[in-house]
């Protein structure tokens, strides 16, 4: 078996890496055929909460509503959004239709609404899944070498999530402008402007991903989205700043807000694993309520993710089963409450070896979370 062992400073054991196509390898044989056939139920879901976001508008519009109730209607939208925008990500990686036109139109209907540009997301998303633990995964921290050396870098730095944060709460708010700053930063990539990119190696294969023809493409697509913010805007909130704010500001935060969450808490609280994808060790899964799995399909099953991009995440709670059977003692499942009270008593940065969290100037060091030998 090609194992790397990973050194576990705190027990002084080596623990064994092991490539995710192991764990596929022996997890399917637990498996049917049947769980790896796209999901076209899953398209029920995209018609339920996309009526449920338009109805939202129309009501917002059109009925003499209170404005207790209008914020109520507005975060009924965001919810509804963020359950699209969470189906939009099992769409673009094959789980509920082959088709790739579909797949990309109804991607490209999302994408008006939250502000995502398909082809950029999809192709910075597979570039996520195929260096995941490595130093140029594109959702990642700070490493070390990239830790804020100036007042700006230290600004930007605190801002986010983390023990070192200015402020708690800001820093929660402020992940609901988390990905409009990740995709500017990937686009300001793509037109492969190094200058701010040369001390890291985590956006400097973006432009890679895309020729030339795509990258218009992906321009193209930036441009329609704001055209028809600005058509949300100007005519069905008719220039009124507060309608429109209630109508797709409001719901945009909330589901980038939510995204957001859930990227920290997968992904931040975990070691780098350098050329070996271990995904029970670069990643979390999370424990929540059935309803909020329902809603938000499954994404707190994040290592079943990783292990299979492919699956409708329908099938997750099944992978999930597996790996408490099979690797229980490997296996890391915490309830997200819990792993978000762990971002904010943690550094954002990894220290050199990418197995603990640091702070700035290396004061204090925390555990990345790894299993107990």
């Amino acid at each position: 078996m090609s194992t790397t062992t990973f050194k576990n400073l705190d027990s002084n054991e080596e623990l064994k890496l092991i490539p995710k196509n192991e764990y596929r390898s022996v997890l399917r044989k637990y498996m049917s055929n049947k769980d790896f056939i796209p999901d076209t139920k899953e398209l029920v879901r995209y018609f339920i909460f996309m009526s449920v976001y338009f109805l939202g508008m129309y009501s917002l519009i059109s009925l003499p509503i209170f404005l207790p109730v209008k914020i109520l209607v507005s975060i009924a939208m965001g919810i509804s959004l963020a359950s699209l925008t969470f189906f939009m990500h099992d769409l673009m990686h094959g789980a509920i239709t082959k088709s790739k036109k579909v797949t990309y139109l109804i991607g490209l209907s999302i994408g008006l609404l939250n502000f995502f540009a398909p082809l950029v997301w999809q192709r910075t998303h597979n570039l996520h899944h195929a260096r995941t633990g490595n130093i140029d995964d594109p959702d990642r921290i700070y490493i070390w070498a990239e830790r804020p050396k100036n007042i700006f870098e230290t600004f930007v730095y605190k801002s986010r999530l983390s023990r070192d944060s200015y402020n708690i709460f800001l820093s929660l708010i402020g992940l609901s402008l988390g990905f409009l700053s990740y995709f500017s930063t990937v686009f300001y990539a793509l037109l492969q402007r190094k200058t701010n990119f040369k001390k890291t190696n985590q956006y400097q294969g973006i432009h890679k991903l895309f020729k030339t023809r795509e990258m218009f493409i992906a321009f193209g697509e930036l441009l329609l989205i704001f055209s028809f913010q600005g058509f949300l805007f100007t005519v069905i909130a008719q220039g009124n700043f507060l309608n429109y704010f209630f109508v797709s500001l409001l719901p945009v935060l909330i589901t980038h807000f939510t995204t957001m969450l859930y990227i920290h808490t997968n992904h931040f609280l975990s070691p780098l694993t350098g050329d070996v994808d271990d995904p029970l060790i670069n990643s979390l899964s999370l424990k929540n309520s059935w309803l909020v799995d329902k809603v938000f399909s499954n994404f707190s099953h994040h290592v079943e993710h990783h292990l299979f991009p492919a699956m409708s995440s329908a099938h997750y709670p099944k992978v999930r089963k597996l790996l408490l059977d099979l690797y229980p003692n490997r296996f890391q499942l915490i309830p997200m409450l819990e792993a978000i009270k762990l971002l904010c008593k943690t550094p954002r940065i990894y220290s050199e070896d990418n197995t603990h969290l640091v702070t700035c100037d290396n004061s204090k060091q925390f555990n990345c979370l790894l299993p107990q030998p």
